[in-house]
C-alpha cells in the first residue's frame, strides 16, 4: 500500500522509522504523476515487507509546500529514497514498477532488508505447508 504522507505525519512515518522508504512528491494535476500512480502502487505491492511507499501531495497546503521545498522538490514527480542509516537520495531511474522495484531492492539489500523479508517469506510458506 502507498501511505498518504503530510507535513503532520512524515516525521513519524518516515524519518523516525527504521524501514526503507520510497516517497513520491507529486501534484495531482501533473500528467507524469498520473502516469506514475499505477506503477507506484504496483511497486509498493511487490515490495511489501521490504520497503514502504509513501506519497506527498505538494499542493495540499502551505505546510506540504514547505515540506516539498525542504526536500528540494523542483519538479513533479520527484521520488526520494529514505533510510535513517543512509542519506536521502533522489531516484533518477525509470518510471515503471520494475525499475522502481529494482532500485528499492538494491537499497534494501545493502541495508539487509531484502534478506530479512525473504527469510520471513520462507518461514511463512513453511507454516502454511504444515
Amino acid at each position: 500500500r502507498v501511505v498518504s504522507l503530510t507535513a503532520n505525519n512524515i516525521h513519524f512515518e518516515v524519518f523516525d522509522d527504521p524501514s526503507v522508504w520510497m516517497v513520491e512528491f507529486y501534484a495531482p494535476w501533473c500528467g507524469h504523476c498520473k502516469n506514475l500512480a499505477p506503477e507506484w502502487k504496483q511497486a509498493a505491492i511487490e515490495l511489501d515487507g521490504i520497503a514502504k511507499f509513501g506519497a506527498v501531495d505538494c499542493t495540499r497546503g502551505k505546510e506540504e509546500e514547505l515540506l516539498c521545498q525542504s526536500n528540494e522538490v523542483q519538479g513533479y514527480p520527484t521520488i526520494k529514497f529514505f533510510h535513517p542509516k543512509s542519506a536521502s537520495e533522489v531516484y533518477k531511474g525509470g518510471r515503471t514498477a520494475s525499475d522502481i522495484v529494482s532500485f528499492a531492492k538494491s537499497k534494501a539489500d545493502v541495508l539487509g532488508y531484502a534478506k530479512k523479508a525473504e527469510v520471513n517469506q520462507v518461514a511463512d510458506q513453511e507454516m502454511l505447508e504444515r
